[in-house]
């Protein structure tokens, strides 16, 4: 059989032996770099997550793509917490200073500021008052794309303390604040009454929906006697569902006096919609599931999703906007 090589299939197989000593050599500095890599990585990770400061990472639309767990001995709130709640981290900002920090955070996201800090102040978990620095730095990748900005809190209460810049609040101040936070844990608690009200509503009329259509496929399979009863049943059902309609103006008026102007500010905003529409929006307003307004107004949560992307054109809003954080700012 070695006979039968011919010296084109020698040359042929040393070239392929050069091939897959150049291949397993380049194999070998690839895995060589990706542990150099993979320990880099593990170390910044390590020094991220046991770093005093908050550390966090906002994508170009703003939202959050990393936190560091110090954000829980700053504020008193884990970072999950942050992540399932985008709005949390305005409400700990103290309300006199939410709006600087909003308008700070969009000018970094934009390049209208570059490399700037702000102070602020926070209120923790426990309502304790803290001075912070906020710094903000851009984040590219190797390629050079633009992927939002780094940005890092710092607890600076003793240095502004030392400095003599903080002064003791008058018990005015100290009982405005109080005020304030009692109220907005008044409205919360009512927004979680309303909110448990319509997603029992929703999960009785999904489940309602749910029995009827399976009424209705097995009664073809029954004798006619029971089939009569079915359809008896399925009358019942139908005839409770409509007197069991979702009052609407019962709704909007509960709901008007926990978000006071929230309608007047939206049809000044977008004259355009429907009741229908302003209905799709305070439910999203509430952060309410599409499976819930799905079981609210009765229909399926396809039909729910096609009516989130219509409501969005209406509201001239893209892809790349958040329409429930939208509707929130409103």
């Amino acid at each position: 059989m070695k006979n039968d090589i011919t010296p084109n299939d020698e040359d042929r197989l040393k070239e392929l032996e050069a091939q897959l000593s150049i291949l397993r050599e380049k194999n070998y500095f690839l895995e060589t770099e990706n542990k150099s890599i993979k320990e880099e990585k593990e170390k910044y990770q390590l020094i991220s997550d046991f770093a005093s400061d908050w550390q966090f990472w906002i994508n170009p639309k703003g939202d959050f793509v990393w936190l560091s767990p110090s954000c829980n001995d700053l504020t008193g709130y884990t970072a999950d917490e942050f992540f399932h709640n985008p709005n949390l981290f305005y409400k700990v900002v103290f309300p006199d200073d939410e709006a600087q920090i909003r308008q700070f955070l969009r000018d970094s996201i934009t390049f209208m500021q570059i490399g700037q800090s702000i102070d602020f102040r926070l209120l923790t978990r426990t309502k304790q008052l803290r001075w912070c620095e906020l710094n903000s730095k851009a984040v590219f990748d190797r390629m050079g794309s633009y992927l939002g900005q780094r940005g890092s809190i710092r607890d600076i209460t003793r240095l502004k303390s030392a400095l003599g810049q903080i002064r003791e609040m008058s018990e005015k101040q100290i009982w405005e604040m109080k005020a304030k936070q009692k109220y907005r844990d008044e409205i919360a608690g009512k927004d979680r009454e309303l909110i448990s009200s319509l997603i029992q509503i929703a999960q009785k009329n999904e489940m309602v929906l749910y029995l009827r259509k399976n009424l209705s496929v097995i009664r073809v399979t029954l004798p006619s006697p029971i089939q009569k009863k079915v359809t008896d049943m399925l009358l019942k059902i139908d005839e409770h569902q409509r007197r069991q309609v979702f009052n609407w103006d019962d709704f909007k008026f509960y709901f008007e006096k926990i978000h006071q102007g929230f309608f007047e500010r939206l049809n000044g905003k977008f004259p355009g919609l429907t009741s229908k529409d302003q209905r799709l929006c305070a439910y999203i307003h509430l952060g309410l599931s599409t499976k819930d307004i799905a079981g609210l107004i009765n229909i399926t949560p396809e039909s729910a999703e096609i009516a989130r992307i219509r409501l969005r054109k209406k509201l001239g809003l893209n892809r790349s906007h958040n329409l429930s954080g939208f509707l929130q700012e409103i």
